[in-house]
């Protein structure tokens, strides 16, 4: 079994607990049992190191809440036997009121972050290690069932309350796993509907090609190199056609196949210019030929995602796109500096996703991270070559 947290929040990415609330509580905690325990229990100097036993594991649930539930349940059965054994006229009784707020805190973490195969087995326990002692108690038999009574609710009550929430969250984990895979899957699917007009046109010229080369050829050709060319041409449209029904497969029903020519690095001119005018200052630095058209068009798609999270979450911020080639690889980089003031827009993560599947198409590697000075850069090196 792993280490027990407290869970993540899907969508913040944050602990689903803030942690300034248990350290007030375990401040109030130490304070409160501090002075009703030298006060009224007569723990004298014992009082101060008592009052850290109960708030100590009220603060830890938040770090590590199966520790901190054994500590809680330590800490209480010690201080029942410490108030019998001093003959105390006020006994730190377990369903006392500042004792009860100083459990269910830590049950209900240890329920939020643990399946049941824990928090069962836990709750149990807490109530066997105790109970023996409460049996030492002096009291009426009736105060000390409805004592015990009203500090096992308490206890099932922080339980399921935990438990309820942890099953919740869960499944909005689910949830947000499955729309990520989703999303993944659409993805992919456009960059293939995109990729196929680029690779369905080299296609066709090589179809074309081998069906008129006998013709073109001065002097003809044998009867063997004829028929070589025939089997390229059946292969080239035989290649076509398969890749037509694997588009409308992707594409569904209800779908027509574009007609506008694929973008590529002759067009990013214009994608600065258009981010130009939305208020982001960029800088366009191409330092190679144009590169093949897959690679060219997943280029463009880099930058156009990446100027459009610059516009979305760094408005105003200078950005520097650099296209640079050499050794056989095309290198693709968007920096960005800080913004002027923090953009309110939450990232979906989706356009990282993007540019994540069509470099790996291409056998290529992303770096997308946020920079020293406090603004973002995203480096792409796609391979040229055949490989």
């Amino acid at each position: 079994m792993g280490v027990i947290r407290v869970p993540i929040s899907p969508e913040t990415g944050r602990p689903v607990l803030r942690r300034w609330p248990f350290a007030a509580a375990a401040v109030a905690l130490l304070v409160h049992d501090a002075l009703l325990l030298s006060v009224s229990s007569g723990f004298g100097v014992l009082a101060v190191p008592a009052a850290a036993m109960i708030a100590a594991p009220v603060l830890w649930a938040w770090y590590r809440p199966l520790p901190a539930w054994a500590a809680m349940v330590v800490a209480h059965v010690a201080l029942l036997g410490l108030g019998l054994a001093l003959d105390s006229p006020l006994v730190p009784e377990p369903w006392l009121f500042d004792q009860m707020l100083s459990q269910a805190p830590v049950m209900y973490v240890l329920a939020l972050s643990s399946p049941r195969r824990v928090t069962v087995p836990a709750f149990a326990l807490t109530l066997a290690a105790v109970l023996p002692v409460t049996t030492l108690l002096n009291l009426e038999p009736d105060r000390l069932a409805r004592g015990l009574l009203s500090w096992a609710l308490a206890l099932l009550v922080a339980t399921l309350l935990g438990h309820t929430r942890r099953m919740r969250l869960l499944h909005t984990l689910r949830v947000a796993e499955e729309l990520g895979r989703r999303r993944i899957l659409e993805e992919r699917s456009r960059i293939a509907r995109e990729l196929h007009d680029v690779v369905a046109h080299h296609m066709s010229v090589i179809a074309v090609q081998a069906a008129s080369a006998p013709y073109r050829i001065e002097g003809g050709v044998s009867e063997a190199a004829a028929r070589e060319f025939g089997e390229i041409n059946v292969a080239a449209r035989e290649s076509l056609r398969d890749m037509r029904h694997l588009l409308g497969a992707l594409r569904g029903a209800g779908t027509h196949p574009g007609t506008t020519p694929q973008p590529g690095l002759g067009e990013l001119g214009g994608l600065v210019e258009s981010v130009r005018r939305a208020g982001v200052p960029v800088k366009l630095k191409i330092g190679t030929q144009e590169p093949s058209p897959v690679v060219s068009l997943t280029a463009y798609r880099i930058v156009q995602e990446a100027l459009s999270n610059v516009v979305r979450h760094a408005p105003g911020a200078r950005t520097t796109v650099t296209i640079s080639g050499g050794d056989g690889e095309l290198t693709v980089e968007v920096v960005n500096e800080p913004p002027a003031a923090p953009a309110a827009t939450p990232g979906s993560g989706l356009g990282l996703i993007g540019m994540r599947e069509r470099v790996a198409a291409l056998g290529g590697r992303l770096t997308a991270a946020a920079t020293g000075e406090g603004g973002f850069a995203v480096r792409a090196v796609l391979p040229e070559g055949d490989e």
